[in-house]
């Protein structure tokens, strides 16, 4: 619903509101290309009796079915009609109910509709694909008896521009007995795709989509007297208080819960009801999941509590309407600003100027001049838009002539228009749309015309002032090229992101992650050598106060700055942008230690840190590594997690090579580089590596564009260490440079490759300062072939029909070394390596690697050790 839908009839408005709103303030009530709006339809299933005996009672999914569906019917709330309002609970909801009542629902909607389907119940896996139980579901045939997400795709198929919530609280551990059968915890990203389709990058996922998982099938759900703890939570956010403070946008409550406001109070509250709730850690550990929320932003209830005074101010404006005394153009716009609260500081500033006239305290000319003097005030200068323009230009001419796919500058222009425009959520107007339909006629000038034109006409706005403009727009740019590899970096975001890419960054050397149940933030350990490790942070550890003097440069903070900030409820990102900043800049951490009375604070001078990259098997009492996974028979063992080089003696390269070289003076038979969950790094650090240890031979070879420009093959410089056999580790989430090493040690029958296929990145990407905004830009300039020219990218492959027949992508393991472990292994897994790399408080036992918790390590282990034996 917006205002040109509730203007639509002669401004018959007087009974909208005690009416059921249709849509979603968004889009106008015309037909729309997914079809007419109809209104929003709603799908509740709740199981929780079934019929086989081996599925245990989950004793609160009937009510909380029964009790949304009511809220969502009530006219207070939603007031879904209840021909668009479909019930199953045990008695009906079979697999067969829940497919038709789906379909039904796409069926029936279109245009700007929104759909809210809500599961409440028992879950399980057929493999470790998600299903959910219904009634009539059977474990023995829960793939023929159980819904699976597969089900349900030809329905999510036919939404088009209809807005989607999938809500979904179901108990997915326990409750089953499969006897002898062991099932396996289920990947959720199976319901991902089903919602979003097969998008991975959360930047490209629909805008009118959202998922929640109230219940992950990794936790336990919780319950708070009659009613799952999930529906508690969400009733009380869809019930209007996620549209009040601290929760709602803007500056007061408007009437209508957004997906953001249910998606921020739900992200706050089931944390805090799971704390009083739960009755053990892991209980009150438990979190929500969501995805789609950075986009969505459509609404899905009103708040009773603002009904009658909305009411009352659309009555006001009808009857200035009537009376002549009001434009309709003005009409519509009054009515849009008093029904939702907009983003903008302008627009809210208009609107609280056509409250007082809805409420008798301005007359039409007070609005009418206030209106004319915001809309002077937003006008921008042109030599400001001049200024954006400038600021945009070098990615467009950067891209144009270095991206691995030919693209013109006006491809480019007409892109970075369009991304403009979504950004700041305004249509492109007209001419422009017109112009930028054929980007091959926009010649260099006509591009900076546009762009300076498209920064003109949106005007003044907080969202775009100073450098947000470009940042904006070159981010929107690099998004649309649609690769995953791409990205766009501001100022701001590099400071936190840096490490991740180049092992290297300012800070203070932390790795943390949130405490549910004390509701605070864990060090799980300090880098050694950081700031922080020399300070005296330890493992374990809660920061439970962020304590600021400065900005992230180094300046004093105005005396109205908040420069104390609990971590209580502090999301970890946000937290990591307080905690970073340029070296030799303070930030001081309370920290509250087991077994301490007090807490401590500890004031911390920013520097550059170096993260570890090379982990070996257990740290000494200085914490340095040991790499010997078997000494007596002299095998070694490298982790390693990145591949990053700052110079000669700082990286991935170096740190390898000394510790080969702290194991030749001991001797060394046999070594397993590790690099399973390696995501990759830098081209030159995997390069210097591989020639450690097959010399001069060729290494890696890069072709631009696509294979039509220039090609480079990478060789060794030097004599490689041929003295001893080598085990390659790899899994699923090996890639890029990961790939190379295990190609090149495969093509050249330098190591023997063991696990399981490799992620399948055949990519290069280049990662630039952007000197225009201070950011940086990561953009795919090649792709690269190991030596025997074999394909190694998966894109490519789906996109060659030759090599799609040959499923030819990734390194595979060498023949009889495929080692695949199944999901039940690899959660066990991770769980004992999570804490491999942590450095342990003094007095503790430091962790160890050890191969009998891990079977792919103790694969490689006894093959290195046959080889030494054989000698």
């Amino acid at each position: 619903m917006n205002a040109r839908a509730w203007t639509i009839g002669a401004l018959a408005a007087i009974g909208l509101l005690a009416a059921p709103l249709v849509g979603s303030a968004a889009e106008p009530a015309a037909e729309p290309a997914g079809g007419k709006a109809q209104g929003p339809y709603v799908v509740v299933v709740g199981v929780g009796e079934f019929q086989d005996k081996a599925i245990s009672p989950r004793p609160t999914a009937d009510a909380d079915a029964k009790a949304l569906h009511a809220l969502l019917t009530d006219k207070k709330y939603l007031g879904a009609s209840p021909d668009r309002a479909k019930l199953l609970t045990s008695s009906g909801a079979t697999r067969e109910a829940v497919v038709k009542a789906v379909d039904a629902a796409a069926a029936a909607t279109g245009g700007d509709d929104t759909v809210i389907l809500a599961f409440f119940g028992r879950g399980s896996s057929t493999g470790d694909k998600p299903c959910f139980l219904t009634n009539d579901s059977t474990v023995k045939d829960r793939a023929k008896t159980a819904l699976l997400m597969s089900d349900l795709e030809p329905a999510f198929k036919k939404f088009k521009s209809q807005n989607v919530l999938l809500l979904m609280d179901v108990q997915y551990k326990g409750g089953v007995d499969a006897g002898a059968e062991k099932i396996l915890e289920p990947s959720w990203l199976e319901i991902m795709k089903l919602v979003f389709g097969d998008e991975k990058d959360e930047n490209m996922l629909p805008p009118n989509r959202v998922l929640v998982l109230g219940n992950p099938p990794f936790q336990d759900a919780l319950t708070k007297g009659d009613h799952g703890l999930f529906y508690s939570v969400l009733s009380d956010a869809l019930g209007g208080k996620a549209d009040q403070a601290p929760y709602n946008e803007g500056y007061e409550s408007d009437g209508i819960v957004t997906t953001r406001e249910l998606l921020k109070y739900l992200e706050k509250e089931i944390p805090n009801a799971a704390r009083a709730t739960g009755k053990t850690d892991k209980e009150k550990e438990l979190e929500p999941v969501f995805v789609g929320r950075g986009a969505s932003k459509f609404w899905v209830t009103r708040n009773p509590a603002e009904t009658d005074t909305i009411k009352k101010r659309l009555d006001a404006v009808e009857g200035l309407a009537k009376a002549g005394k009001l434009t309709p153009d003005l009409v519509k716009e009054g009515v849009d600003l008093l029904f939702r609260m907009p983003k903008l500081k302008w627009s809210q500033a208009l609107r609280k100027e056509y409250q007082k006239l809805a409420d008798g305290g301005a007359t039409v000319a007070d609005l009418e001049a206030h209106r004319k003097k915001l809309l002077e005030d937003l006008k921008l200068d042109t030599d400001a838009a001049a200024e954006f323009t400038r600021k945009v230009l070098p990615a467009i001419y950067k891209l144009s002539a270095e991206y691995i796919k030919p693209m013109t500058r006006g491809e480019l222009t007409a892109l970075a228009v369009k991304g403009l425009f979504a950004e700041a959520d305004e249509p492109v107007p007209a001419d422009i749309a017109d112009t930028i339909k054929t980007p091959e006629k926009i010649s260099d000038e006509r591009g900076k015309e546009l762009l300076t034109e498209a920064r003109l006409r949106l005007g003044k706005r907080e969202d775009l002032d100073g450098a947000k403009g470009a940042d904006v727009t070159v981010r929107a740019l690099v998004g649309a090229l649609h690769d995953p590899y791409a990205g766009y970096f501001t100022k701001e975001e590099w400071l936190r992101t840096q490490g991740q890419l180049f092992g290297r960054f300012p800070g203070v050397g932390i790795i943390i992650r949130r405490e549910a149940v004390r509701d605070g933030l864990l060090v799980v350990t300090p880098i050694k050598g950081s700031p922080a490790f020399r300070a005296g942070i330890q493992a374990g550890d809660l920061i439970t106060e962020i304590r600021l003097e400065v900005d992230k440069e180094g300046k004093p903070l105005p005396a109205d700055a908040k420069k104390v900030h609990s971590t209580k409820g502090l999301k970890t990102d946000d937290a990591v942008n307080l905690i970073t900043g340029a070296p030799d800049t303070p930030v001081s951490l309370v920290v509250s230690r087991e077994g301490e009375p007090e807490p401590k604070v500890y004031r911390i001078t920013r520097n550059y840190v170096m993260v570890e990259t090379v982990h070996g098997v257990k740290r000494d009492e200085k914490n340095d590594w040991g790499y010997y996974l078997d000494e007596k028979s002299k095998i070694g063992y490298l982790h390693l997690s990145q591949f990053i080089t700052v110079s000669n003696e700082l990286g991935t390269p170096a740190d390898v090579r000394r510790a080969v070289a702290a194991l030749k003076r001991t001797g060394l038979n046999g070594l397993v580089i590790d690099v399973r969950n390696n995501p990759g790094g830098s081209l030159k650090a995997v390069i210097d590596i591989c020639e450690q240890f097959v010399g001069k031979e060729a290494i890696v070879t890069t072709k631009e564009r696509g294979g039509a420009g220039a090609t480079f093959t990478y060789s060794g410089r030097s004599a490689g260490d041929r003295s001893f056999p080598i085990v390659v580790l790899i899994n699923g989430n090996s890639a890029s440079a990961s790939e190379i090493l295990a190609a090149c040690l495969q093509d050249h029958s330098r190591a023997t490759i063991m696990g399981e296929r490799t992620y399948g990145k055949g990519s290069v990407q280049h990662v630039e300062e952007y000197d225009a905004t201070g950011g940086r830009v990561k953009y795919t300039v090649a792709r690269y072939y190991p030596p025997s020219g074999r394909n190694i990218d998966k894109v490519a492959m789906e996109q060659s029909t030759e090599l799609k027949s040959r499923d030819e992508w990734g390194v595979k393991p060498d023949a009889g070394f495929e080692l695949k472990m199944t999901r039940e292994e690899l959660a066990d897994w991770f769980e004992y390596s999570r804490d491999l790399e942590v450095i342990p408080v003094p007095g503790k036992k430091a962790p160890t690697v050890d191969p009998g918790k891990d079977k792919q390590l103790a694969k490689a282990l006894e093959h290195l050790q046959g080889l030494v034996n054989r000698k």
